[in-house]
């Protein structure tokens, strides 16, 4: 009796966050990949204008694995590579990253109606991929700073 009485039910689609929602018009996804896109440039100005302050460094006085990465984008943006580098060396690939993740939400939005989708497309496999390589290699570069290699840990 419960399986044909939840047969006659009408499912409700939870649209942005439902994996199974049919692919909604372009003009809907077109709105939902400009919020996405909305939602990425937000979060990226209090970085691009130095709002953010490191919590694990203004709380513990310790350096965390992303420390120096905002003072190294900023130098790379005003053209100062080798201080950049010297700052943080994996700015480059996170910035890259970053942006290809970024990139990769908003065009599954697009394409295929939600950010959700993202690991269901070569792009958003591969912008995830990247990203968790290139996060990886933050712990183990924090690591090593911790122990004294590549110029010891960031100032906080």
């Amino acid at each position: 009796m419960a399986a044909q009485a939840s047969s006659n039910t009408t499912a409700t689609s939870t649209g942005f966050w439902d994996l199974d929602e049919p692919l909604p018009a372009v003009s809907r996804r077109l709105r939902r990949a400009g919020a996405v896109g909305g939602v990425w440039v937000l979060s990226a100005l209090p970085v691009a204008f130095g709002w953010q302050r490191c919590p694990i460094a203004t709380l513990l006085h310790r350096p965390c694995p992303g420390c120096g990465m905002t003072r190294a984008i900023r130098l790379l943006a005003s053209g100062e590579l080798g201080a950049s580098l010297r700052m943080h060396p994996l700015a480059v690939p996170v910035l890259v990253a970053g942006a290809l993740l970024a990139g990769s939400t908003v065009w599954t939005t697009y394409a295929a109606g939600s950010p959700v989708r993202v690991f269901r497309t070569r792009f958003g496999r591969l912008a995830l991929g990247l990203a968790a390589v290139v996060y990886g290699a933050l712990v183990v570069l924090w690591i090593l700073r911790a122990v004294g290699y590549f110029g010891g840990p960031v100032p906080v």
